[in-house]
């Protein structure tokens, strides 16, 4: 029975990617037309969500796991590539199924980091950011250092975009193995963010707190986090006081 299933959904994904020809793949009005006539067959939304990320990955190289190139990508001006960009991703967001987990958290999350470079519509950001924080416990480290790409922003990392998908998770009443997860993920996070020397005390305090203590199976990642993060503030303060002993020296 199991065997069958299996042969069957390969036989749907096979029958899926047939629809979508050529034409489809440079064309997104076309795929967003034949995607709806998918979807109207009954195909299952986690076969729909693997259509949407490889065809994504397709149009926007910045969607693929390996940033692997394509032969549709054409020299472009910064403003129109971007321009095209915006409007790929809001599009991906208005197709995207609704169910939880019919679309990959870390593919969720290199289109957060597109859609934040690019700059769309805070509708569409908060949407893909509610679906992260849905299936947190599913992400990746690297996938989640997404950098800040704001000129006000003091750190190197979005530490205030992290803190923020984590509250939202915490408010869907994620427990259990879910929340151990998240806590791991968190704390390895913060080892990261620790080195960076523009991450504020408050910052890091606010991220390491934001967890229940029961979350945390054992301190130690937390511990690791808060020991790099000190040495990074003692090496700080030691090259100001090397430099400000430099310039007094200097002017004697």
């Amino acid at each position: 029975m199991k065997k069958q299933c299996c042969e069957e959904s390969e036989r749907t994904v096979g029958s899926c990617e047939c629809w979508l020809d050529d034409a489809c793949i440079v064309d997104m009005d076309c795929f967003v037309k034949t995607l709806s006539s998918i979807k109207q067959k009954g195909i299952r939304a986690d076969l729909i969500g693997s259509i949407i990320t490889h065809y994504a990955s397709i149009w926007l190289p910045d969607l693929s796991e390996h940033g692997v190139t394509t032969q549709f990508q054409s020299p472009q001006s910064i403003t129109n590539s971007w321009m095209k960009k915006r409007f790929f991703v809001e599009t991906l967001v208005n197709v995207l199924p609704p169910e939880k987990d019919s679309v990959p958290c870390n593919f969720l999350l290199r289109l957060l980091r597109t859609a934040i470079m690019v700059r769309v519509d805070a509708a569409y950001r908060a949407e893909i950011e509610n679906r992260i924080s849905s299936q947190l416990d599913q992400a990746s480290l690297k996938e989640l250092m997404i950098p800040s790409f704001s000129h006000t922003c003091g750190t190197l990392l979005d530490v205030e975009l992290v803190l923020r998908l984590v509250k939202t998770f915490l408010s869907m009443d994620r427990d259990g193995a879910a929340l151990v997860k998240v806590a791991k993920l968190v704390d390895c996070y913060l080892a990261e963010a620790a080195v960076d020397a523009g991450l504020s005390l408050s910052e890091f305090r606010a991220l390491a707190g934001v967890l229940p203590s029961h979350a945390r199976a054992t301190d130690d990642g937390l511990y690791r986090a808060i020991d790099t993060y000190l040495k990074v503030c003692l090496l700080i303060l030691v090259s100001n006081y090397l430099m400000n002993k430099t310039l007094i020296i200097t002017r004697l």
